[in-house]
């Protein structure tokens, strides 16, 4: 083959690849346009908010972000931990934060923020303390629990499914432990001595085990987290005697748990239901029988609560 005619290909040959980079050239040119004008219309939206509010929805975020990770570990939402957290030096805007947080909460996430009660009195020295003490009763705990603000037809198991971390059958036997040790503790006027918990556990053969935990590392984990109290009474000291421990229900399964939570699972355990059960399981838990009046006065109190946390999302 002559010489020119080997020029003329290769130079057709290198012309080819030039050719096909002109439209991937453009279909780039577009794509970056586009994302241009989504960045800019970001930048807009952002920009018609006022810098104020803007940065109270970023806290807003933050804080719902927090409370999320706390809830996931089952640990207490301290207001000081929001404060040194979240806030950082706009301490002094935690209600207006808080405020906005739980509206977005309930609206997009179906949950809210819900106070823990104070932690109670118990032993006689405690009390003394606090009959001597001039000061003020806590008026709340600054503790705080995500709690579910669904409507009751949608808290089934099919809906409010186990974690998945560790495993879902761990985390539905411990839920399930931790409510039965509340009920016994309930069922038995909120106090439970150590050697009536030991022989319950024994009888339910989970006295030792707690599926693949130790029982006693299962009470330690439940008493961290709020679901129960341990009480130590030792004997004075230069006295000899053997000290006391009894369990009582702790702050976290107040809110979480509750009577209702505990009738529930007693009527489970039951299966077969009457009205003499029911009078029985309302004197245990020191529970009155209401009449359809005060079920209706409480239905109608529940509807203006309703309202009211309406009108405080709205203002």
């Amino acid at each position: 083959m002559p010489p020119s005619q080997r020029r003329r290909r290769a130079v057709d040959v290198d012309d080819d690849p030039d050719e096909d980079a002109r439209p991937r050239q453009r279909r780039n040119r577009v794509d970056s346009d586009a994302e241009l004008e989504d960045e800019t219309s970001a930048d807009d939206m952002d920009a018609d908010l006022d810098p104020g509010q803007n940065a109270d929805n970023q806290m807003a975020k933050k804080l719902i972000r927090y409370a999320i990770s706390c809830e996931y570990s089952r640990t207490v939402i301290r207001r000081d931990g929001i404060k040194e957290r979240v806030l950082g030096n706009r301490g002094r805007s935690f209600k207006r934060i808080f405020a906005l947080a739980q509206k977005q909460l309930r609206e997009v996430w179906g949950m809210e923020l819900r106070e823990l009660p104070v932690r109670e009195k118990m032993s006689l020295h405690e009390k003394r303390q606090a009959m001597k003490s001039n000061s003020q009763p806590k008026s709340g705990s600054g503790a705080y629990i995500l709690s579910s603000t669904l409507p009751k037809a949608y808290r089934t198991a099919a809906i409010l499914a186990p974690s998945k971390t560790p495993s879902a059958d761990d985390e539905a036997t411990y839920t399930a432990f931790y409510t039965m040790v509340i009920s016994m503790i309930w069922l038995n006027n909120g106090e439970l001595s150590e050697q009536k918990l030991q022989r319950y556990l024994t009888r339910l053969n989970a006295d030792q085990n707690v599926s693949m935990d130790k029982t006693e590392t299962i009470l330690k984990k439940m008493e961290r987290q709020g679901y129960v109290v341990k009480k130590i009474d030792r004997p004075p000291v230069g006295q000899d005697g053997d000290q006391m421990i009894s369990w009582h229900v702790g702050p976290r399964a107040k809110e979480e748990v509750g009577l209702d939570g505990v009738i529930g699972m007693v009527k489970e355990v039951y299966g077969e239901w009457n009205s003499d059960l029911e009078k029985k399981l309302m004197s245990s838990l020191n529970i009155k029988e209401r009449t359809d009046q005060e079920e209706e006065e409480e239905e109608e109190e529940e509807e203006a609560d309703v309202s009211r946390r309406q009108m405080m999302d709205v203002e």
